[in-house]
């Protein structure tokens, strides 16, 4: 079992209060965090316990944690002859965090303080780790461990919510530590350096075919959203094809109802944030405008 001391501190802690809808989510983001880092280093069979060690404590406002695997995976433990490797494991998530231990230099905090949300423009192999180079050309090695929960969003967010404190009035920064010494501190100045990238749509599936629409309605404004029709259902379109738009421009094209475009068309399938689906598309050639018919179609013969 690690125990971990989080204090919070600034002239509003003064009288050793602070304002439970303050200190509460900032606590079970702490859980959180922990678990998720655990289940981003040794798998999701993994989980760790987060419990209030000791009643709060004088000056500023401090207050005790345990963390520990939980009793069922402590028994396993036990049984398997694996019990120092969960010892050695809650240890590690909590170092590799970086709030526990005496490396906090190379730890998730150590890194997002080093990187001051500046872009990553590369990660590369190196021989203790990963390289990772900074828009500006700066560079550092971290090991693999914390890659990873660089890249977990769940991690990310959780060590966000245990920071946002700080940013409040009256409270300028927090600290974390183990039972003997202080390990690193976040001043409120650095407090946008932990904040969670925000979710962005991911691009699964880009394709580029012909596809016949027929004209709902048109828009000659910047976006150029045109509404069509491809059969089954009627779409936002954007219609990227210059040469044609500028034929329309001059007049050179005329629409009437019944009207097809057979067109060029790159069709883009993304994952939302929000975990929906959205499909883009973008017409990048006009192959043909087919005017409706107007008159009756019969089968000449030659």
């Amino acid at each position: 079992m690690e125990h971990v001391r989080i204090t919070y501190d600034g002239p509003a802690l003064a009288s050793h209060t602070m304002d439970v809808r303050q200190i509460a989510p900032a606590l079970l983001a702490f859980g959180d965090l922990c678990e998720e880092a655990g289940r981003a280093l040794f798998g999701d069979a993994f989980a760790l316990r987060v419990e209030v060690k000791a009643s709060f404590r004088t000056g500023s406002f401090g207050i005790d944690l345990s963390v520990a695997q939980q009793l069922s995976q402590q028994l396993i433990g036990l049984l398997t002859g694996d019990g120092v490797t969960a010892a050695v494991n809650a240890k590690a998530v909590l170092e590799i965090i970086g709030v526990a231990g005496g490396g906090a230099a190379a730890s998730l905090i150590g890194l997002l303080r080093w990187l001051r949300n500046r872009r990553i423009k590369r990660v590369e192999t190196a021989e203790h780790g990963r390289r990772i180079v900074t828009e500006d050309d700066d560079a550092i090695v971290v090991e693999e461990r914390v890659i990873v929960l660089l890249q977990r969003r769940t991690v990310r967010e959780s060590l966000q919510r245990v920071v946002e404190p700080i940013e409040q009035d009256g409270v300028e920064r927090v600290a974390f530590g183990g039972d003997d010494a202080i390990v690193t501190v976040i001043e409120r100045w650095e407090a946008p350096f932990f904040r969670a990238p925000q979710a962005e749509d991911a691009l699964i599936q880009e394709e580029t075919r012909v596809i016949p629409f027929s004209i709902v309605s048109l828009s000659f404004r910047d976006d150029n959203k045109w509404r069509l029709y491809d059969g089954q259902a009627t779409v936002f379109v954007t219609m990227a094809d210059q040469a044609f738009l500028d034929r329309v421009d001059r007049n050179l094209e005329r629409f009437a109802k019944g009207d097809i475009l057979l067109a060029e068309t790159r069709v883009q399938h993304w994952q939302t944030a929000s975990g929906g689906l959205r499909t883009d598309y973008m017409v990048q050639k006009v192959i043909e405008h087919r005017i409706g018919a107007s008159q009756i179609h019969l089968p000449f013969d030659g």
